[in-house]
């Protein structure tokens, strides 16, 4: 169950690190990166590595269990069920609607806690509705929320403490863990499994309030990169501690557009590869926040022809070849955002799973559909593509089995 698992101080997971492994080795053939070279391995006399000393075949390296599971989890679903894996629909907090239900008949593997319908749902409704979720699944899912403080905070009503916003946060990095981990508590114990957040964009001093999606919110830490870097790691590993997976958004970071991706397409001139501003996404990696969502903005100086979550160059080399992040990339919202507007609605999740993306989430449970059979019509298509779906279906796994939501207990012994 979400929550289940001790603290790990920041340290990767067993599951995801072995899991991590294992998707690498998929990479080359997927995304047609060179490869590196194989693990040594016995092998038979005049093969590769016979001068080294012969291996009984009882000495090999013992199977871990958990990567097991989620082999034989990936091996039971088709290109369609594993393309469902990878998306993440919205719910409301106080109840499982049908157009839910929906979404989680075409196997969705994730849902997003949205606003209450009749308001502010409290623990026990926001429990209840996830109870309801997952014995609609076909699957388990992982169990999302937007719970940053302030004006960002979807479950605020009995049960759940008002948290303030991340500026105010930011003033006090030494209390911030503790508190994180007392506000995952009361997310963990209604079932969550993932917290929308941190925010880990650090705002230009010279924008301020003019930067609509986070300064002019308080969603921030602050402006100066260190000090952001120290407070998101604190904020991970507080929910970490209290059995809450986070997320650092919105990457490579929209403290220097102007405009709200939500509402208008943005762009942002003077982030680079080499930018300080990566530094406090860089803690939240080295802290071992699990999951990191993408912005949709455009960054001109790294890819002036496509939005960060459409960027390979953004997802692949930048984020998970230069800052080394092994975990779960997902987007922002892609059903609603007035930036992608001129994307039909499956292709946005295409475009995404090609530039190295994992999990695409979207408020609109109606989206599953198309989103799942352009998804498993590319990889019909296209060989590589269906390596690439492949990869991130097994790393959305990894994150549900290193999170309970998938029982992977080690197989009984003995006869």
């Amino acid at each position: 169950m979400p929550g289940a698992r001790a603290a790990t101080s920041g340290a990767p997971s067993r599951v995801l690190v072995a899991l991590a492994a294992a998707v690498l080795a998929l990479a080359p053939a997927a995304c047609g990166a060179e490869p590196a070279a194989p693990p040594p391995a016995p092998g038979p006399s005049g093969a590769p590595g016979a001068r080294s000393a012969p291996t009984s075949p009882t000495a090999a390296a013992p199977v871990d269990p958990a990567v097991a599971c989620v082999d034989a989890v990936l091996g039971r679903l088709d290109t369609r069920g594993r393309a469902a894996q990878l998306v993440m629909a919205g719910v409301p907090a106080d109840g499982l609607t049908e157009g839910g239900r929906a979404a989680l008949a075409q196997g969705a593997g994730g849902v997003i806690l949205t606003d209450a319908a009749g308001g502010e749902a409290s623990a026990t409704q926001v429990a209840a509705t996830v109870r309801e979720v997952q014995e609609a699944a076909e699957i388990p899912v992982i169990v999302a929320v937007d719970q940053e403080g302030g004006r960002v905070q979807d479950l605020a009503g009995d049960g759940f403490s008002r948290i303030p916003a991340a500026a105010t946060q930011g003033r006090d990095v030494a209390g911030l863990r503790a508190d994180a981990q007392d506000w995952a508590r009361e997310m963990a114990g209604a079932g969550v499994t993932l917290d929308l957040a941190p925010v880990a964009d650090v705002v230009d001093p010279a924008l301020g309030e003019d930067n609509e999606p986070v300064g002019a919110l308080d969603r921030g830490f602050g402006t100066d990169p260190q000090r952001v870097g120290r407070a998101v790691a604190a904020f991970v590993e507080g929910m970490e501690a209290g059995g809450v997976a986070t997320t650092l958004k919105h990457f490579p970071g929209l403290g220097r557009v102007r405009e709200n991706t939500d509402f208008a397409d943005a762009a942002d001139d003077v982030t680079g590869v080499d930018d300080p501003g990566l530094a406090s996404f860089r803690a939240g990696i080295e802290a071992g926040a699990p999951v990191v969502m993408m912005s949709s903005a455009v960054y001109e100086k790294i890819d002036p022809d496509r939005r960060a979550l459409f960027s390979r160059a953004v997802v692949t080399d930048l984020l998970r070849g230069r800052l080394g992040f092994t975990g779960v990339v997902t987007t922002d919202d892609v059903g609603a955002a007035a930036a992608l507007a001129d994307v039909p609605v499956g292709e946005r999740a295409v475009r995404f799973v090609q530039a190295g993306g994992d999990q695409v989430l979207t408020v609109r449970p109606g989206d599953v559909s198309p989103m799942v059979a352009a998804l498993a019509a590319e990889a019909a298509d296209d060989p590589d593509f269906a390596g690439r779906l492949e990869e991130s279906a097994r790393r959305v796994l990894a994150l549900k089995a290193d999170r309970g939501v998938i029982g992977c207990e080690a197989p009984p012994t003995g006869r």
